[in-house]
C-alpha cells in the first residue's frame, strides 16, 4: 500500500463499482504546527495516518454501507418533505471526493459526539450545503453526518 502521501495527494479507489480520483487529506493533530498555526499546504502524512488510511484502503468498500447511505440520504429528505431514493439511486446522489484522515487527541465534542478517525467525504443531493461524511473509528463503522463532522 502507501509508504508515504502528502495531505492533498490523490489516489485511485473503487466506489459504487467504479475506480475514482480522491484527495487524501489531514483534518487531524498533523495539520498544525507547534504553536498551532497550519503547516503548509502539501505536507506529510505521519506514520499513524498511513496506517489507518491503508487498513482503510484494504478493508472498507462502501459499497457495503449503501443501505445505511440510503437511511441517511432518506432522513435528510424526509425532514424537508421531499423525495426518497434507494440504493441504486445513491452513484447520482452522493458524490464521494476525498478522504479525511482525522487523528487527534481530542476525540469527542463538548456534546459527547465522538468524532471519526477516517472518512469518506463528499457531496450529497440530498443536504448540498451540507455534504456527507461517512465515518470510522477503531476500525468499525461510526455512521454518517455532514461534512463538518470530521473538521
Amino acid at each position: 500500500m502507501f509508504d508515504h502521501l502528502n495531505s492533498g495527494d490523490t489516489i485511485i479507489i473503487t466506489l459504487f463499482g467504479k475506480e475514482e480520483e480522491v484527495e487524501v487529506f489531514s483534518a487531524g493533530d498533523n495539520q498544525y504546527v507547534e504553536d498551532g498555526d497550519f503547516k503548509e499546504e502539501g505536507f506529510a502524512l505521519n506514520e499513524e495516518e498511513i496506517a489507518c488510511l491503508n487498513w482503510f484502503i484494504e478493508n472498507i468498500k462502501i459499497d457495503d454501507y449503501k443501505k445505511e447511505i440510503t437511511a441517511y440520504c432518506n432522513d435528510c429528505y424526509q425532514a424537508i418533505g421531499d423525495k426518497q431514493i434507494t440504493e441504486d439511486d445513491l452513484e447520482q446522489e452522493v458524490g464521494i471526493f476525498a478522504i479525511a484522515i482525522n487523528i487527534s487527541e481530542i476525540t469527542q465534542s463538548i456534546y459527547g459526539d465522538v468524532y471519526p478517525e477516517i472518512s469518506f467525504y463528499g457531496d450529497c443531493e440530498c443536504d448540498p450545503e451540507h455534504g456527507i461524511c461517512i465515518g470510522f473509528r477503531d476500525k468499525k463503522f461510526l455512521g454518517i453526518e455532514s461534512q463538518d463532522w470530521t473538521l
